[in-house]
């Protein structure tokens, strides 16, 4: 069943980056525990943003956590509109949507933790941006 959610996982990833401007963030390749980061936001009918971050680590059997914000510049900061945390062995991909208002600048926010296994000794962690204008 787990090989099944992740399979439902990719697919639902590859849907996403046709549908949206995917970002492959070119530096995890350089920091131990990362193999690939991906990271995305669209827009849709009716204002509805879905923004998601993908990382497959470096091995196949470290857990990693997505620690992933929605967040709307005005005022001359960032809010944060939503978020959430989720965690998996292998490949990791956390998606979520969001209903937004036009006429702003929206990024994603998220922060990736590698770590040997579920409960285990971190190996790394970084954090990944990636903004559009609707």
């Amino acid at each position: 069943m787990k090989k099944f959610s992740k399979v439902l996982a990719v697919c639902s990833l590859c849907s996403i980056i046709f549908l949206s401007t995917a970002a492959p963030v070119s530096a995890a390749d350089d920091w131990e525990g990362f193999d690939s980061v991906y990271i995305g936001l669209s827009f849709g009918s009716l204002g509805k943003a879905t923004f998601y971050t993908s990382v497959t680590p470096s091995v196949g059997s470290y857990y990693s956590t997505i620690s992933m914000k929605l967040q709307r510049y005005s005022g001359g900061s960032w809010h944060t509109l939503t978020s959430g945390t989720y965690g998996d062995t292998g490949l990791n991909t956390y998606s979520r949507y969001y209903y937004v208002t036009k006429g702003y600048t929206y990024r994603v926010h998220s922060t990736v933790t590698i770590y040997k296994s579920k409960g285990g000794a971190k190996i790394n962690s970084d954090t990944f941006t990636y903004k559009r204008s609707y």
